[in-house]
């Protein structure tokens, strides 16, 4: 009996041990596989933070853009504001002294600009005088330079050409060219000082100097004005001669 127990103890330790190697090949293996899978999810993590980084710098810079877009289209709005606004006053200007022109200076029948010692216009000139005009309108300033430029060169004797002297004048003080102005606007009174135009011509040539910081010049137009038309822009003149400092006006 003591025989066979031997063999049986040594089988079950056998056992015992076989089991227990199977149990830490097991166990390894399980640890293996687990430090595998953190190892794969490190690097998933890994890949997708520098996914969420790289969408970041991606993000940033389309906002960065669009920041920039908003201050340009910003900037331009104002500018067209402000050119609108300059245009809608200069446009108001222009309206009130033609306005003026026509029914204080009565040198023709009609309240047209018209220069009655010039010939009648024809129906080329007259196209030519509306398209220049509506150029104006439309504040395209450097257009209307050009159409107005045509028109006294190629009709110097018309009877607009007076009016259209005067509104080439408005087109570069309406850009702030008072040396242009001023220049256009003296041509009128000088070269068709009979024209609807003149008194106007004289008020902006004074405008137009006194930007210059010539008021002496300036003055001298508005006595000008005062004398050959004293009833023509009687308050704006005198305004002007008491901002100027100018002497006592004639024919007051």
């Amino acid at each position: 009996m003591r025989q066979n127990a031997q063999p049986f103890a040594l089988s079950k330790s056998l056992l015992s041990t076989t089991i227990l190697t199977l149990a830490l090949i097991f166990t390894m293996s399980t640890q293996t596989q687990a430090q595998q899978d953190n190892a794969s999810l490190v690097v998933e993590l890994i890949d997708r933070v520098g996914q969420l980084e790289e969408q970041n710098r991606e993000f940033r810079g389309r906002l960065e853009e669009a920041h920039h877009e908003i201050e340009a289209l910003t900037k331009h709005m104002e500018s067209l504001s402000n050119d609108m606004d300059y245009r809608m006053n200069t446009a108001k200007g222009e309206a009130g002294s033609l306005s003026d022109s026509s029914t204080a200076l009565p040198l023709t029948p009609s309240s047209s600009s018209r220069e009655s010692a010039e010939a009648p216009a024809t129906s080329s000139s007259s196209d030519a005088y509306e398209k220049a005009r509506d150029l104006l309108e439309q504040g395209n300033y450097s257009a209307a330079e050009k159409a107005f430029t045509s028109f006294v060169n190629d009709y110097p004797k018309d009877e607009q050409a007076g009016a259209a002297q005067y509104w080439l004048g408005v087109t570069y003080y309406a850009r702030g060219d008072r040396d242009k102005a001023a220049a256009a606007f003296a041509k009128v009174y000088k070269t068709y000082p009979k024209s609807p135009k003149a008194p106007d011509s004289l008020l902006k040539l004074a405008k137009s100097l006194a930007a210059l910081n010539r008021k002496s010049d300036a003055c001298t137009a508005l006595d000008q004005l005062a004398e050959e038309y004293p009833k023509v822009h009687k308050a704006e003149r005198v305004s002007e001669q008491k901002k100027l400092g100018c002497i006592k006006p004639i024919f007051e």
